[in-house]
This record gives structure tokens, sequence and C-alpha cells, in this order.
């Protein structure tokens, strides 16, 4: 069988969603003649860790938590921990840049100079590693996954130094998107120029969304770049768990564009319109909740049929996302090109699904497997009936939705990891043959 090192900051059994694409692609590669090594970091001291991922599950993979070294993992700042949901203070949007005046503006400005990140320095012996693994364990083939980006130029590096091919792979865009666009202009030139150089370097480029690769195919970033999306794991059991009230559920954080609003206000009016009140109607968040819509829904009088939690373990969240009347999905304000890595969580569950997103991405997936629907944020009326077509569908004993399962099979990670799978081939090929 032929070996891949992929290497990726996140992985099981950490929380962060990042983690996730890693993990699929190593169990379902070797299906398709591929085993996998895994490059990743072990989790920082006191962090909260998921038991519903183990190892006995990668078959042919091989995970080495040497992403960084004792001394660098001495050395990390014991920032708040938090962004993977694990804990339960809300999230509260942070100020833009450029609303901000004087010394305050200057000190955000400072703080975004690290490009890369603000482990940047790490980047040569990151690199080191990289290469000595792949020599040792004899990968044909280096994936370098980012965020954080010091690995994607990490990879890149490496296989130009061992004559590697490296596909650069990138969950979200690095010089566009929501978090990107925050910054100031020249933070996000220069990062345009060092992304342009990493994908210079690579063998080949992926991404996770049409949307995405169309996007770096217009700036000019990338002639040969793919879509593989991160899919779902076929194998995963899911124990569908049922509440007595009517349920929204939505799986994963809220911070900054990325609130509930929209699905709080039509709770309200339905809630209102229908007189359901605790026990009969409510919308749970399972991660960090934003602080403005507790207030909003305070605002609305539904605090009481809005509840939240810090993240659960995969498992049994996947079993209360299985079981709910509906699943939410938003979007990341008017941000086109993020594919949430929760749509794959919903498409594992069958779950009947409402999206307020602008990505008609979203919309195709989700009409083509007949699992949901998407509505403007400000289709009030349309976000409305849905909630209460849920209602009818619970006080029917009905379904709300029949999933295609063909169109679901395709979605799987089996199914992405066949499309990696047959990339790797190619560029490996390619090497070999300029190599004669």
């Amino acid at each position: 069988m032929r070996r891949a090192l992929l290497v990726s900051y996140y992985f099981p059994p950490r929380f962060s969603v990042g983690g996730k694409r890693a993990y699929r692609f190593a169990k379902f590669l070797p299906e398709h003649g591929w085993a996998a090594t895994v490059l990743t970091a072990r989790p920082p001291p006191g962090e909260r860790l998921d038991p519903s991922f183990g190892e006995a599950d990668l078959a042919g993979c091989d995970v080495r938590r040497d992403y960084l070294s004792d001394a660098e993992l001495a050395r990390m700042p014991r920032r708040v921990l938090g962004s993977d949901g694990t804990v339960e203070a809300p999230t509260e949007a942070p100020v833009p840049v450029a609303r901000r005046r004087g010394l305050a503006r200057l000190a955000a400005e400072v703080r975004y100079v690290p490009v890369i990140g603000p482990d940047a320095g790490r980047v040569p012996a990151l690199a080191a590693r990289i290469a000595r693994l792949a020599r040792e364990v004899g990968a044909e083939v280096i994936f370098a996954s980012g965020a954080p980006w010091e690995a994607v130029l990490a990879g890149a590096l490496a296989g130009r130094a061992i004559g590697k091919p490296v596909v650069v792979d990138f969950r979200d865009p690095w010089s566009f998107g929501p978090v990107m666009a925050t910054r100031p202009a020249w933070v996000r030139a220069a990062a345009a120029l060092v992304e342009r150089a990493a994908v210079g370097a690579a063998a080949a480029f992926t991404v996770t969304s049409e949307m995405t690769r169309d996007a770096y195919v217009e700036r000019g970033i990338a002639r040969r770049v793919a879509c593989i999306r991160t899919g779902f794991d076929p194998d995963a059991a899911v124990a569908p768990r049922r509440d007595e009230a009517v349920t929204l559920v939505h799986f994963g954080n809220c911070y900054s564009e990325r609130t509930l609003a929209p699905f709080v206000r039509a709770l309200a009016a339905v809630a209102r319109r229908r007189s359901l009140g605790p026990g009969a109607i409510r919308l749970l968040n399972l991660g960090r909740v934003a602080g403005s819509d507790l207030r909003l829904a305070e605002e609305l009088g539904v605090s009481r049929l809005f509840e939240h939690r810090a993240v659960l373990p995969y498992a049994e969240g996947l079993g209360l996302v299985a079981g709910a009347d509906l699943a939410l999905l938003t979007g990341f304000g008017d941000e086109p090109y993020l594919l949430p890595g929760k749509v794959y969580d919903y498409l594992l569950a069958r779950a009947p699904t409402l999206a307020v997103s602008p990505s008609p991405e979203v919309a195709r997936i989700l009409d083509a497997t007949r699992l949901g629907w998407t509505h403007a944020g400000g289709d009030a009326a349309g976000i409305e009936r849905r909630i209460e077509d849920a209602v009818d569908a619970r006080a029917a004993g009905r379904p709300l939705v029949e999933p295609d399962l063909a169109a679901l099979s395709g979605l799987s990670a089996r199914a992405t990891a066949g499309a990696l799978a047959r990339l790797f081939e190619d560029v490996a090929a390619r090497v070999g043959h300029a190599a004669r």
C-alpha cells in the first residue's frame, strides 16, 4: 500500500472541527490504496477532549503527535480555551479594526503583523520535522492542511527539500473570507503574497467548497485547484435522542457574524402565534452561544425557550441532532465561501435542515439530498413557515423530509477520500515522470 503524510495541527480527540477533515481522510484513504501517517500536535494541558474518537478506528494509520516539540509546547501561551466550544461563557463580537480610533486602532493593527500566525517562527523547525518523518515512513505525498498556515508553509518547504510532491489544503480561504476581511488592507495584501508563494510551491491545491475553488481561480492565485469536500463518516453510529418538545438544534459555536438571530426571531413569532411555551418548543445551541442572541431572546420574551450548553462529545451531540425536528445551519454574515463543517454532521444524522446562508452551494446540497431548505436572513416569513411545518409534522407523527440516499452517499468521507487518493496518484505520477 502506498503512503501519504497528512499534516494537521488539529486532530481528534481535540474538539476542534478542523481536525475532523484529516481524521476522516486518514480513516478512508486505505480503502483507496493509501495508508496515512498523521503529524499532529498534542493537546495543550487542561484542554477538554472528545472521547467519541479513537485511533483504534484508524486501520493502517500511524498518528504521530510531534507537530510541536516538548519545548515548543511548554512555551505556548496559556490562552483562554473555548474556540472549540468547551467554554460556557457567551461570545461577544469584536469591534472591527476599521471602527477603532487612535491608539486602539494602532494596537489592533500591530496585533495582525504576523500574516501567517503568532507562531510563524517555528516554520523552519516544523519543516525539518515534516521532512524527517516523510523520509522515515516512505511517504510518496505530503498533504498539509491549514489553518494554522504555518503547516502549509512548512509542508511546502519540506516537500521541496526532499523532492516529494505536496498538496496544500485550505479548510477556509486564507487571503480573503470572513477572518481576513476584518484586517487592514496591508495585512490582506501581505497574506496574499505569502499564500501565492505557498500555493505556487505545491504540486496541487485543495479547498473544501466549489465557491472557494472558483474564487481562487478568478483571483489568479491557482490554476490547479480542486474542491475536495470533507464528507461525513458513513460508519459513525447515530443514536437519535428525541425530546418531548419540538426541538430546533444548532450544533456548533456562534461568534462574530455567526449568530442565531433569524431563528430566535422566527421562534418568537411562531411561539406567539401558536401559543407554544416551555415544554412545547425549544431552540438548543450545542457550543458557545452568542451574547447578542441571549439578549435578543430576552428582548423578545423567549429566553425560557432558548437553551444552550457547551459542546458535547460528538456522538452525544450527533444523537441530539438526529432526534431534532429541525437542525439549524447559519452562515457567516454575507460570506458565500464557507461550507460549514456541521453540514456533514447534519447529513450523517439525516436531520431536516433549515439553513440561513448566502451560499448557493449549501442550497444545492440540501436540494440534492432533499434534507432541507435555505432562506435569506431577511426572509422572516419563510423561516417561520419552516418551523411551523416542523411543529405540524410532529403533531401528525410524520417525517418532515425523505432524504435521497444516493445523493447522500456521494457526500460521504468514503467518496471524498477516493477523490483525494486519485489526486495523490496524479501528483505522484507527475513527479515520477519528471524524475525519469
